[in-house]
């Protein structure tokens, strides 16, 4: 991982920001991945397709669900190396009862039409989290230890992952890159995106790829320069706005696909 950059004091001390300190493990659902990449779940029937970092989602879980016809899902996050659950499940709600104190602090910040209040939201992340744990603990006991080909939760720390080049047909990537500006410099960005294209054929979306005071970071073209660079102009990019803007002002994914 690259080196930490030094803090932004103007956004750690801006009103109009939710502050973390930290990463958090937490996570959203089905439906709500549906709403922040743009996607149907009909778009996902016959694909491979991971979740890089996938925190204490139930995406993994619920997108195992026959109705979806996924050819594969794999789930990956840097706390996945625990093969003891209740590691997991004792991070997952401190971080869970960490975020939502905070945004209790401000929460005019938040659009209260997707979920009515701040019980209602605590509600839909443990219930995401309450899946996710069940779908962890099963993975664990019918997989091989040491073996990702049997596993659907891999343990992996951007940038570099454990997949072989075009293992997935498409990478979706939330609340993590750009989110955490503050934490994660430009290499680390710029590394983690390259890895990202990597490991699929077709296609990566990150949401959001705003900073969380709703603005672009100032790198941001840059960025995106030097990832066409790096890969020899073979790829596209597209800033789709999305109908999930649980933050206000936050509703925007970047969309990058690789030229056939």
């Amino acid at each position: 991982m690259s080196s930490r950059p030094a803090e932004d004091n103007d956004i750690l001390n801006d009103p109009r920001v939710l502050n973390l300190d930290r990463v958090v493990f937490i996570g959203r659902t089905f439906s709500e991945y549906m709403a922040m990449f743009n996607l149907h779940p009909f778009q996902l029937k016959g694909l491979s397709v991971l979740d890089c970092p996938s925190g204490t989602s139930s995406f993994v879980a619920e997108a195992l669900s026959s109705q979806y016809q996924l050819k594969k899902v794999i789930g990956c996050d840097l706390l996945y190396k625990e093969d003891d659950a209740n590691k997991l499940r004792n991070r997952g709600k401190e971080d869970l009862d960490y975020m939502i104190k905070q945004l209790s602090q401000v929460p005019d910040l938040y659009n209260w039409k997707i979920y009515s209040s701040i019980s209602d939201l605590y509600e839909a992340r443990n219930n995401a989290f309450k899946r996710f744990i069940s779908d962890y603990e099963l993975d664990r006991l019918i997989g091989r230890k040491g073996d990702i080909t049997t596993h659907r939760y891999i343990h992996a720390v951007l940038p570099k992952l454990p997949f072989g080049n075009a293992t997935f047909d498409l990478v979706l990537s939330s609340n993590l890159l750009f989110y955490y500006h503050n934490m994660f410099d430009y290499d680390f960005h710029l590394d983690s995106i390259l890895e990202l294209i990597r490991v699929t054929s077709k296609e990566v979306r990150i949401f959001p790829c705003q900073k969380p005071d709703a603005t672009f970071p100032d790198y941001f073209d840059k960025l995106l320069d030097d990832i066409n660079s790096r890969m020899n102009n073979n790829i596209s990019f597209q800033i789709e706005k999305v109908s999930h803007e649980f933050r206000r002002g936050i509703n925007k994914m970047l969309r990058i696909n690789k030229k056939e």
